[in-house]
């Protein structure tokens, strides 16, 4: 550029030149009436008074109708270039307006781009918000990284909230990723989600993955907590809730620890695909064992029903072939004696009667004694005892007792001429925890 020199006769009657000055947006400087004012400087460069009667070059730079500030060539209305630790451009708004504000018609309102955090927000007031995010029908905060984090909060006492969304009907915070997390959370509480008036406090939805997953190293995967609901609820067309693991799938601990109810048209409350431990009393309405029928496997099943008793009963069976007197010793297990009381006996002579076939000694150290059958003679034998273990000590069946909660209700009330809400069932889904909230189910 071409300098520039010039000599300014300043009049007297002028009373006031305005320029802009580096330190600040303006320089108001009376003149000396009858002084010259003398100087140099680029073309483009906007002036400025260097002394009391001098002029040049300001750090302000006019290009191309674009205006620069520490840049020669600005690339937008107004562009501002600095190296420094401190902000290169500070806005301070002692009222209660923004600090900086940036407006957009189409566009984005404010960029911020960094080899580290493209835009940070700081609040020091208690109540105050970092970054603040308002759209009336696009996106308040959009945050976009190719491999870092998109928009990343930030709170430095347990008191605050690192990212904060609020929507009055939308979606308050939404995470959308191609092959990666669409929203990621890490801390004490990784994503903590709270729903108020029916609605979700965390909602997962996937047209083919997973709606909602959960990893732990060393804790739950996913834990779920209600005060009067439920604590997690699965609906789906397919599996509600499916637990796999290495050890127990599914844990449950509580008044009652599992309860399952067939849905209308279904008749299954439970089904295993393998062996089923019980580790207590095991309670029932009737029962049955299911086999293939052995006649016609193909087309068939085959159903028994259990052998049922008021007593905790054991039976044995078996047959003996009588010695040369007719008499016979039966042995029984080493642990009969041990687990068995209150014994019960039954003989059956086989091939021809025997009518003075008899129990001649009970049984003593594990063995009993038959008598008055003739030489040779198969004879069939049984014998029940009444379990005295430990735990059958301590966990006697109660043949009869008082329905308590459940008086007026039946298992069965269509045998007693009973409508179905009269039924056990229909009580316990009543009164179960969390029966009576409200779930939405958005399917956007």
């Amino acid at each position: 550029m071409n300098n520039l020199k010039s000599h300014l006769i300043v009049p007297e009657r002028i009373l006031l030149i305005v320029l802009f000055a580096a330190d600040s947006a303006l320089s108001v400087v009376p003149p000396v009436a009858g002084q010259t004012v003398t100087g140099s400087g680029t073309a483009g460069d906007i002036a400025k008074f260097t002394g009391a009667n001098t002029i040049g070059n300001s750090i302000i730079i006019e290009n191309a109708n674009k205006i620069g500030i520490g840049i020669s060539a600005p690339t937008s209305k107004l562009t501002v270039q600095g190296n420094a630790s401190n902000p290169v451009i500070f806005g301070k708004n002692l009222g209660t307006g923004p600090g900086v504000r940036g407006e957009s018609v189409g566009g984005f309102g404010i960029i911020g781009k960094s080899a580290r955090t493209g835009v940070q927000g700081l609040s020091t007031g208690s109540v105050g918000t970092g970054v603040w995010g308002d759209c009336a029908a696009d996106t308040g905060v959009y945050g976009s990284t190719s491999t870092g984090k998109g928009v990343r909060g930030h709170a430095s006492n347990s008191q605050g909230i690192g990212v904060y969304g609020d929507s009055p009907g939308g979606y308050g915070v939404q995470g959308n990723s191609a092959g990666g997390t669409a929203v990621y959370g890490n801390g004490i509480l990784g994503v903590y989600g709270q729903g108020n008036s029916g609605g979700s406090g965390v909602y997962g939805n996937s047209n083919s993955g997973v709606g909602v997953y959960g990893q732990s190293t060393g804790s739950d995967g996913v834990f779920g907590t209600s005060t009067n609901g439920t604590g997690v609820h699965g609906m789906a067309n397919g599996v509600g809730v499916f637990g796999e693991a290495g050890s127990y799938g599914v844990i449950a601990r509580g008044s009652v620890g599992i309860y399952a109810a067939p849905t209308t048209g279904n008749t299954i409350a439970g089904l295993f695909g393998g062996d089923v431990q019980v580790q207590g009393n095991l309670t029932k309405s009737s029962g049955s064992f299911k086999i293939d029928h052995p006649l016609d496997p193909a087309n068939k099943y085959l159903y028994h029903s259990f052998v049922e008793s008021p007593d905790m009963k054991n039976i044995y069976d078996g047959t003996v072939a009588l010695d040369g007197k007719g008499e016979a010793v039966v042995s029984m297990p080493e642990y009969f004696s041990a687990l068995n009381q209150d014994f019960r006996y039954q003989l059956t002579a086989i091939g021809k009667g025997a009518p003075n076939l008899h129990v001649a000694r009970k049984i003593a150290d594990n063995k009993f004694k038959i008598a008055g059958g003739k030489p040779g003679m198969e004879v069939s034998w049984q014998v029940t005892g009444i379990r005295h273990d430990a735990y059958a000590q301590d966990h006697r069946i109660a043949v009869e007792q008082d329905k308590g909660k459940e008086r007026g209700y039946c298992i069965y009330p269509a045998g007693f001429n009973e409508p179905r809400e009269k039924s056990v069932d229909h009580f316990a889904q009543q009164n179960a925890p969390g029966k009576n909230e409200v779930r939405t189910v958005s399917t956007e």
